[in-house]
């Protein structure tokens, strides 16, 4: 559902609500889940033993004693606000607020600005950053850390508390009016985008893309 509404010749201001509903296979056959109250059995060299956890540990297996286990549904509900403000003919604010929770415990909250720049008719740069931050899921607890006598559990952390921010900007080239061509194939737009992403659990990454409009004349 959304609502939008023209606030002043400048702005425009959207509500929107979303309801998800998953059912089926949720878990992951490939998450190990290790439990506190079960004996640890490893495989490789026991003198690297007290090391397992480190990373100069190359040559010793922990056994998990189980695979990720969740439940079979999960309902999702999200509410966000958007907010496009002109500032002038070259320049657009866009701000993204949204709030999200569901039956698994996770909550999270995610700010988006993102500020296009028209540098001529057809360039334009996109300035962006990304906040986001979530509650850990019920069934979350970390490595070694879960109990045998729950029915769920899981130590994906992407299911754990966290808090990520994310920079980026990006150029694209728009040709409205199809002059550059192939054959029949002309370029409608070209972009590229670089955004680097930081977790506060230790990841981080830089994340390139490329992405190109074709028309068929």
């Amino acid at each position: 559902m959304q609502l939008s509404q023209i606030v002043s010749k400048r702005a425009k201001v959207a509500l929107l609500y979303n309801v998800g509903w998953q059912n089926g296979w949720l878990a992951s056959p490939m998450q190990r889940v290790y439990f506190a109250d079960k004996e640890n059995f490893y495989i490789g060299n026991p003198s690297s033993i007290y090391k397992y956890t480190h990373s100069s540990n190359t040559d010793v297996f922990h056994l998990a004693d189980d695979i990720e286990r969740l439940p079979s549904d999960r309902l999702k509900m999200a509410f966000s606000t958007r907010l496009s403000y002109f500032v002038n003919k070259y320049v657009i604010l866009k701000v993204d607020y949204r709030y999200y929770f569901d039956n698994w415990d996770v909550k999270s909250n995610t700010l988006n600005i993102e500020m296009p720049i028209k540098l001529g008719h057809s360039l334009t740069i996109y300035p962006n950053y990304r906040f986001y931050n979530q509650s850990a899921a019920k069934y979350f607890a970390p490595y070694n850390e879960h109990s045998s006598t729950v029915d769920f559990y899981t130590s994906d952390y992407d299911l754990s508390e966290f808090v990520s921010n994310q920079y980026g900007i990006g150029i694209k080239y728009t040709d409205a009016f199809l002059k550059h061509h192939l054959w029949k194939i002309a370029f409608n737009s070209i972009s590229l985008n670089y955004n680097y992403y930081r977790r506060n659990i230790a990841f981080d990454a830089h994340v390139f893309s490329l992405g190109v409009k074709l028309v068929i004349k």
